[in-house]
């Protein structure tokens, strides 16, 4: 090395997944005459690209989680699961906790869309969680006939249409006037719309009853608050979920039966109990206790369970005093 020579602070780290792959000269075995992606970087976000045939475009958006991550591996939200099964991805990723309320990301969309980009392929899916369920929602225009699928989104953080919002106080801070202020008033081009929340979850429950429409479908995630990908992939049932939203052959009848797997997860009898307890229904906590060992086939949920109740309790009387 020479003397004047700077250490690499990122050497010796492995590159993304996706930029590896875009590297490939062939799709399907067939030399490809456009890029096989890009990867375009802004201040607050960058969009990579990844293509792998012309069938299926998912377009996904950060979640909160993930705006800090600084990693070169760093890669877009869902995408190893898109490239398992051949799909090709648009993944924005962001560096701020904005909830995508960028002019420069609204033209760079907007560019893309003019430029032909979405159009291109077959299907088009929008998705993503909460602060990224809302992206997924307000920009699904962008292609019209495209699929959302949209895990806990907030509708809006726009204050005068929903003052009740206190949570999210970055988010609703930011300037929501001007475009896609209102996502749910800009599905109506979309074929299906999507939205997974747990409806005991008041706050989630009240921007999903905002969306309307014939194309709206409701899939409830009892019991489980506002981390409804983190509970379904833990119930292993989060890429039948997505993969079934993309046919578009998923109903609520099925998301039900596939949610059934739920009773065998620890975390669901958590949510289960404290909303019990919340509510004042000390009978029904008593009968969750009784019943989660055997119904979990987990032999020491119960006493887990009776501890979480008795210690509701007691913070309960504490704050009586």
């Amino acid at each position: 090395m020479a003397e004047d020579a700077k250490p690499n602070p990122h050497q010796g780290k492995m590159a993304p997944a996706w930029l590896a792959e875009m590297r490939k000269s062939r799709i399907n075995g067939h030399h490809v005459s456009r890029p096989n992606g890009f990867y375009v970087n802004y201040q607050k976000f960058a969009a990579v690209h990844v293509a792998r045939g012309d069938d299926i475009l998912v377009v996904t958006f950060d979640n909160l989680s993930a705006v800090n991550d600084e990693s070169l591996e760093r890669e877009a939200w869902g995408d190893k699961f898109f490239a398992e099964n051949s799909w090709s991805s648009l993944g924005i990723i962001s560096f701020d906790a904005n909830w995508y309320r960028d002019d420069t990301l609204f033209d760079y969309l907007e560019g893309l869309r003019d430029q032909g980009f979405f159009a291109a392929y077959k299907r088009v899916v929008f998705t993503g969680t909460s602060m990224g369920g809302y992206a997924a929602c307000a920009f699904c225009g962008l292609a019209p006939g495209a699929t959302v699928i949209s895990y806990s989104p907030q509708s809006t953080l726009k204050k005068d249409l929903v003052p009740w919002e206190k949570r999210f106080n970055r988010g609703r801070q930011q300037d929501w006037s001007g475009r896609y202020a209102d996502s749910a008033a800009l599905t109506a081009s979309a074929e299906k719309v999507y939205l997974c929340y747990d409806p005991y979850e008041q706050g989630d429950k009240t921007h999903a009853q905002r969306y309307s429409g014939d194309n709206i479908v409701h899939l409830h995630s009892n019991y489980v608050g506002h981390k409804t990908v983190v509970f379904l992939r833990r119930a292993g049932i989060l890429k039948s979920v997505t993969g079934m939203c993309i046919s578009g052959d998923m109903t609520e009848a099925i998301f039900n039966d596939l949610y059934r797997s739920r009773r065998k997860l620890p975390w669901y009898y958590m949510g289960l109990i404290d909303m019990a307890m919340e509510r004042g229904h000390l009978g029904l906590a008593e009968r969750i206790i009784k019943t989660a060992s055997s119904a979990s086939g987990n032999p020491n949920l119960s006493s887990s369970l009776q501890k979480r109740r008795d210690l509701f309790l007691d913070k309960n009387k504490k704050s009586k005093k």
